[in-house]
């Protein structure tokens, strides 16, 4: 590419005023757009400032959305004028969503000859722009690949993640999923430390121990659901569940609310109802999916 793209950000809420900041210090010429005003104010003179969502896309060459959820953008983007103005150019969507929402946006991009992409962010927005940042992409890898300098001003570590458009929400929806559950239960563990007056930098550090376990037991789920073969020699469902039955023990005898780890507890249950019993953790998988033991 010969020259830096024209770049326009539809919202400016924390994550989008991130990436506007992005494209400004990295030299591109940015328009914004924001419902409130007053939300581009601090970008005067710094960037380009559009009236109307349909001004922002036709000033730049690569347009990107980001705003509270796709019923907000669509009420945005649906619109004779912005259709208009956006045809013939690249609109990329990080607004968080279900990977039908990414198909029914790609369905009006090209009734409207929009070329698009849909996206999610991995990160805070303090942390757009590193290096080690990932913001992942589907749909046509060519399309990626002529913007693939652009939008790695928002982090290093970006990349396509496949040329279905609903896989980067589908991923979106599957890591939030661990990122959410994973610290939920950190909470609750930190509530159980509390409750006894065990020290949470001792905690902490209990926590940081476990990770690699947790990578270690992951890589084996992943073997084992490509198999569907869940024996194994490092502990059965039996033993995982007595573990969890200790956990909502303690938490009832503590008086922390113990739903969490009930929870977890009656899909490992579940599990066991299926015959998993001498099984290892992987075959709760058969448990979410309410999958009879094959």
């Amino acid at each position: 590419m010969s020259h830096k793209e024209t770049v326009s950000i539809v919202g400016l809420g924390q994550m989008g005023s991130a990436l506007a900041r992005a494209y400004i210090n990295a030299g591109h010429r940015v328009t914004v757009w924001n419902r409130t005003p007053s939300k581009a104010e601090p970008f005067q003179g710094q960037a380009k400032v559009a009236e109307t969502p349909a001004q922002a896309c036709s000033e730049s060459d690569l347009t990107i959305v980001v705003v509270s959820n796709y019923e907000a953008s669509d009420q945005v983007l649906h619109t004779p004028l912005v259709a208009q103005a956006a045809k013939g150019r690249t609109l990329v969507q990080l607004t968080s969503g279900t990977p039908n929402d990414a198909r029914s946006g790609a369905a009006w991009a090209s009734e409207h000859g929009i070329n698009y992409l849909d996206g999610c962010i991995l990160v805070y927005p303090s942390y757009i722009g590193r290096e080690e940042t990932a913001v992942l992409y589907s749909g046509s890898k060519g399309l990626y690949e002529r913007h693939a300098s652009t939008l790695r001003v928002l982090g290093g570590a970006s990349a396509h993640v496949g040329e279905p458009i609903g896989a980067a929400a589908t991923l979106d929806c599957a890591v939030l999923e661990c990122f959410y559950g994973a610290t939920l239960s950190f909470l609750h563990g930190a509530a159980i430390c509390a409750s006894e007056k065990f020290p949470l930098d001792a905690y902490r550090a209990g926590f940081q121990a476990i990770l690699p376990v947790i990578a270690i037991t992951a890589d084996m789920c992943t073997k084992m659901l490509a198999t569907g073969d869940f024996k194994g020699t490092d502990a059965t469902l039996d033993v995982h569940t007595g573990c969890l039955q200790h956990i909502v023990r303690v938490s009832q005898e503590n008086n922390v609310d113990r739903r969490i780890p009930e929870l977890i507890l009656s899909y490992f249950k579940r599990a066991l109802e299926l015959g998993h019993g001498t099984d290892e953790m992987a075959a709760v998988f058969n448990a979410i999916q309410n999958r009879p033991r094959g």
